[in-house]
């Protein structure tokens, strides 16, 4: 549980406040990203940065190249006019063509998952609208669930995390007001799901629950004959920190199932194990660590088509939860990038818009599966619970607190509206 906020609505900086925070922020920095060829978090910072002061020096050449290239035209227009009599050339003395007052923005880099959840960003990527945007965008894709994305932004090696509520809360809860949620992209329901093992048949079978007929007790009864039968708790893989752990938890406290949390032993009918979540489906084709797994889109549906005789369970749509296509930053970052990050939005809301278009979502549904690498049947699957918008809406809002009190933090409502100083402009800037 973290301290109580400080009078005047402010949340304590418990990034630096806390020693366990402080130790956690520590690893998170020295630790290795995935994908980086094993170089120091600490040298790939001081790496990009030399990088960003050279597109920032390379973007104010291109402006002054403009710059004197449009001051040179107007010479030669204002020669003529002096030549012709008009009088023209004289008007236009002394004024700076529009190019040379505008400063060259910010590149942004944003860290992101190349699977369902994940789409706005994918689009806005082939679509154009990042290359349209007045700055850099550097996609950089990382594995497992959005915690790794914001463990790359507490690293130093991302400007942007795009993730779900689970990480956006843990970062509000153990970092405070460090965090700046810039905007939220969907909200979905029916979207984190529950698989059971083929092996999961006869005295060990689970009853998958049905929302028509409500038979909680019987889910809750077939879990504790599996546990029965298995002589131990039914071991369940999720990924901690991911939002599907929190998903997966209040599901089972639904169904009145018992749960032992990660690492611990006691009398509880499930135990969850940790398991990266892009391993999940190969873990439970194996058969022997995991008996259920809980993942978001696609690894449920790769799942069930890697290992035969896998069944659905349940989802967080039988509880009535939504989940969060979220963004965030640092506070730092959004002092120094504001312009940037805004046209960021922009461009993820150009890409909501277009998504949102029936008429678009066979192509859009085509451009995220040849990306994903997965097929166009699951892709429909997760537009077909989508709700694009690009903003902070009053269910995110809601999710969002939902799942900090979930985690354990306390936090107001309104700290955590205070943790969007965006929604003003996007309420304005975007509209509807």
């Amino acid at each position: 549980m973290r301290a109580a906020p400080r009078p005047g609505g402010s949340m304590p900086r418990s990034g630096t406040s806390c020693p366990r925070a402080r130790a956690r922020l520590r690893r998170m920095r020295d630790a290795h990203m995935p994908g980086k060829g094993g170089r120091t978090a600490a040298r790939r910072k001081k790496e990009r940065e030399a990088i960003m002061r050279t597109r920032k020096r390379t973007a104010k050449a291109k402006v002054l190249l403009l710059a004197c290239m449009a001051a040179l035209t107007l010479g030669v227009a204002g020669l003529w006019g002096c030549a012709s009599g008009d009088g023209q050339g004289d008007a236009k003395q002394g004024e700076a063509p529009a190019s040379e007052s505008q400063e060259a923005l910010e590149p942004v880099s944003v860290a992101y998952l190349n699977k369902a959840g994940y789409e706005t960003v994918i689009v806005a990527d082939k679509k154009g609208y990042f290359d349209a945007a007045p700055m850099d965008v550097e996609l950089l894709t990382v594995s497992g669930s959005g915690q790794q994305s914001v463990e790359a932004l507490l690293a130093g090696s991302a400007d942007i995390a795009a993730t779900g509520q689970g990480p956006v809360a843990d970062a509000l809860g153990q970092y405070g007001d460090d965090i700046v949620v810039l905007c939220g992209t969907n909200c979905n329901t029916n979207s984190q799901v529950i698989v059971a093992s083929p092996s999961m048949t006869g005295d060990t079978a689970i009853t998958p629950y049905d929302k028509a007929s409500d038979n909680k007790a019987e889910v809750k009864a077939s879990f504790e004959a599996a546990a029965a039968a298995l002589g131990r708790p039914v071991k369940l893989g999720v990924q901690q920190g991911a939002t599907t752990e929190s998903a997966v938890k209040s599901w089972m406290s639904a169904m009145g199932v018992s749960v032992n949390d990660f690492g611990t032993e006691g009398d509880g009918t499930v135990t969850l194990v940790d398991v990266k979540a892009n391993t999940l489906p190969t873990v439970l084709a194996a058969g022997s660590d995991i008996d259920l797994m809980a993942a978001s889109q696609p690894y449920p549906d790769t799942a069930l088509s890697a290992a035969p005789g896998s069944y659905r369970v349940g989802s967080n749509a039988d509880t009535n939860s939504y989940d969060v296509a979220a963004y965030i930053t640092t506070k730092e970052v959004y002092e120094k990038e504001e312009a940037s990050l805004k046209e960021f939005v922009k461009a993820l809301d150009q890409a909501t818009d277009y998504m949102a278009d029936s008429a678009n979502e066979a192509e859009c549904v085509k451009i995220c599966a040849d990306s994903m690498g997965a097929s166009e049947d699951t892709v429909r699957a997760a537009f077909s619970v989508a709700d694009w918008k690009t903003g902070m809406t009053d269910t995110m809002l809601d999710s969002l607190a939902k799942a900090v009190k979930k985690k354990g933090y306390e936090m107001t409502p309104d700290q955590i509206k205070a943790a969007c100083p965006l929604i003003p402009w996007m309420d304005a800037e975007l509209g509807d």
